[in-house]
């Protein structure tokens, strides 16, 4: 059961961490107040991380060493507000599968089903917002949260690819998504509106300032959307409402802030209908989708994030962040007339198996599907504190801190339910080297969570990254990792199982990196993942707990997986105008039999070839550009049928038409191609979106 108390590290010993600085050392930004430190960190991002002349510049804040991009001894990606801004992206999803590393499958139209993957994983990334987790305790992800969250409403996405157990923890082994809030850091007011296809109505506010108050300065930022838009199918849509704000006050060494990210979501679907035999062969393959007009689901979601940050001594800060998160998923199918009778569909072949009565139609055959009426509800909030000491000089950051995580889950299903919680205790301690005349960087880390509800864990990291010449690096990175057993894993009424332990994992990645003349950037990573102990679930378990059918099932420890592959992206700049860039990702991903424990077989829903092309053209009235993302083939998650591969190709634009005034457009799958990512669902195709821009100042 969860500890009432909450045991936080306020004050750890200065002379800890500079006995621990002296054995390893870093990079740092020496002698920096954290208002310095922090507008260098502003002015590194919004540099778009592909440009060369800027690699050295860019600082990569959600390692917590504050280290230069080019230092560190693993892959990671900055991505501006000023790049989402310039493509007109409607969402995050769209932002990230330019990336390398990040594939998705989306199911319809915006707002609806969306399934990430980093690196071949599904279930083994970490989402920070503002320094708070946002991973649920229930089922370890976010939920549908990701593709809900508008791009607009946020200052930079960092994408740490690889594991980072040993600064955030649990659920790192393919990396971190790291997202802040939008920052104020002039006097401006905005308004936004935007139309497109499938009923797409967008409107945006925004407010920020930057002002002397007192002996201090204070900013402040607070920004706000509506989207209203349709779905591929009658009574699909969705309704999402975000709110967002943060605010800072600087005076001398010291600087208080807090953010907060609301989001309401309101979304419907068409019922799928998919086959009851998986072993039926692919070209008999049939799913399909029917309208429901008693559906309907909802996410309410919310961030709060709370921090003090003050520098002791020229190289010596301290950092205390407080906050949560909290989710609320409701998802209801009512009762409809004519026996739940939600419509009818034509049988695809002779044996058809109708999933909703399991009755047999010959081909051709007219057959009544049906629903079955259900309410269900979850309940996830998260409380975290966090807070560290930081050392830094011209030759180390390093850094010792604490971290408390309560996670409370709440799950009801047609009026049953069950409420579970854990506390997690962390201590960790990171430090970054900058030696060899600045040639050599290694790093190295280690954590010990203690959890409330099975045991403790440790995890250690080591690195290095090595300057061969100027502008050509080499580095390379071992550490371990785990993935916790989600609250629903280990208490569910029916198929929980307190036996269950930690997935556990060793990565090994290797790369290099360089820079050409301040016109071309490249990087190409390697890497290996190793994870045992996965845990799924397992129905030839004896479980008394099932009152019908056989006795059967319940969650364990089955089988392992390995995803290994490359990472290869590169941006030149053809012109001082014109920038090229491309990367390809190679995974890998295979998964062992989970009853025999032999044989690798090819992990599902994993695209083992993909990449992305651009163009952009900026000038001072206008920035243009193009994307085309080509992916493989991949599993559905039955592991039988496949969805094919795809190319689409993006345009996007801005003009200014004033310094105040401006007019931007996206089009989506310009070729109208026919794009399939999760089998059964119609994709919108052709999707074009235009928008108009004020701003006061």
């Amino acid at each position: 059961m969860r500890s009432a108390s909450l045991t936080i590290p306020v004050l750890l010993s200065a002379n800890l961490v500079l006995a621990c600085a002296g054995l390893v050392y870093g990079q740092s930004a020496a002698g920096q107040s954290p208002t310095d430190q922090s507008s260098a960190d502003q002015s590194s991002q919004s540099a778009q991380t592909g440009n060369s002349s800027q690699l050295q510049e860019v600082t990569v804040t959600a390692t917590k060493l504050d280290v230069s991009q080019a230092d560190l001894p693993q892959a990671s990606e900055v991505i501006t507000n000023v790049d989402i801004s310039d493509q007109a992206q409607t969402s995050v999803t769209d932002v990230l599968r330019e990336e390398p590393g990040i594939q998705f499958q989306v199911g319809g139209a915006p707002g609806q089903f969306i399934y990430p993957r980093l690196r071949g994983f599904s279930d083994s990334t970490l989402y920070v917002f503002d320094g708070i987790t946002m991973n649920t305790g229930g089922s370890g992800d976010v939920g549908y949260l990701l593709g809900q969250l508008d791009p607009s409403m946020v200052q930079s996405i960092q994408v740490l690819r690889g594991p980072h157990a040993t600064t955030y923890g649990a659920n790192t082994t393919s990396g971190v998504l790291d997202f802040t809030t939008l920052q104020g850091d002039h006097e401006e007011q905005d308004v936004s509106i935007e139309g497109g296809s499938l009923d797409w109505r967008k409107a945006r506010f925004g407010v920020e300032d930057k002002t002397a108050l007192g002996d201090g300065t204070w900013t402040y930022s607070l920004n706000g959307s509506w989207v209203d838009s349709g779905g591929m199918w009658p009574y699909e849509f969705t309704k999402n409402g975000t709110l967002v704000g943060r605010t800072t006050y600087q005076t001398g060494n010291i600087q208080f802030g807090g953010s907060f990210y609301l989001t309401d979501n309101d979304f419907q679907s068409a019922a799928l209908v998919e086959p009851v035999d998986e072993a039926v062969p692919a070209p008999f393959y049939f799913a399909a989708q029917i309208p429901d007009p008693s559906n309907a689901s909802t996410t309410k979601a919310g961030i709060v994030s709370l921090w003090f940050e003050q520098q002791l001594t020229t190289h010596l800060s301290q950092k205390l962040t407080v906050g949560g998160a909290g989710q609320d998923y409701d998802v209801a199918d009512n009762p409809l007339p004519n026996g739940n009778l939600l419509g009818t569909y034509i049988s695809p072949y002779n044996g058809w198996e109708d999933p909703s009565t399991y009755t047999t139609y010959p081909a051709g055959a007219v057959v009544p599907f049906y629903q079955v009426p259900y309410t269900y509800h979850t309940t996830n909030n998260n409380d975290e504190a966090d807070y560290n000491l930081r050392y830094r000089t011209d030759m180390v950051s390093a850094l010792v801190g604490g971290t408390f995580l309560g996670q409370n889950y709440d799950e009801t299903y047609d009026g049953t339910g069950t409420k579970e919680s854990q506390d997690t205790r962390s201590l960790y301690g990171n430090a970054s080297l900058n030696l060899f005349d600045n040639r050599f960087h290694p790093e190295l880390g280690a954590r010990l969570d203690s959890y409330s509800e099975w045991k403790t864990k440790a995890t250690y990291s080591v690195g290095a990254a090595y300057d061969l010449v100027r502008g050509l690096a080499v580095y390379a990175n071992y550490g371990t990792s785990f993935t916790q057993p989600t609250l629903d894993e280990l208490y569910d009424p029916i198929y929980g199982n307190k036996a269950v332990t930690p997935e556990n994992a060793d990565t090994v990645e290797a790369g290099l990196r360089g820079q050409l003349d301040n016109a071309l950037t490249w990087a190409v990573t390697l890497w290996h993942s190793y994870v045992n102990n996965v845990i799924t679930f397992d129905s030839a378990i004896p479980n008394p707990r099932i009152l019908s059918g056989p006795p059967f099932g319940e969650y364990a420890n089955l089988y392992a997986e390995k995803s290994q592959g490359v990472e290869a992206e590169m941006t030149y700049k053809i012109t001082p105008h014109l920038v090229f860039n491309a990367n390809y990702t190679r995974t890998d991903a295979y998964s062992t039999n989970p009853y025999t424990g032999s044989g690798w077989f090819l992990q599902i829903e994993n695209a083992r070839n993909m990449g992305n092309a651009g163009l952009t053209y900026t000038v001072a009235k206008f920035d243009v550009g193009t994307n085309f993302y080509l992916t493989d083939h991949r599993l559905d998650y039955s592991g039988f049928y496949w969805a094919p591969g795809y190319g689409r190709l993006d345009f996007f634009g801005r003009y200014h038409v004033t310094g105040h005034f401006d007019l931007y457009g996206r089009v989506q799958d310009a070729t109208n191609a026919d794009i399939i990512e999760i089998l059964g669902y119609r994709n919108p195709k052709l999707y074009v979106v235009a928008g108009a821009n004020y701003r006061f100042y």
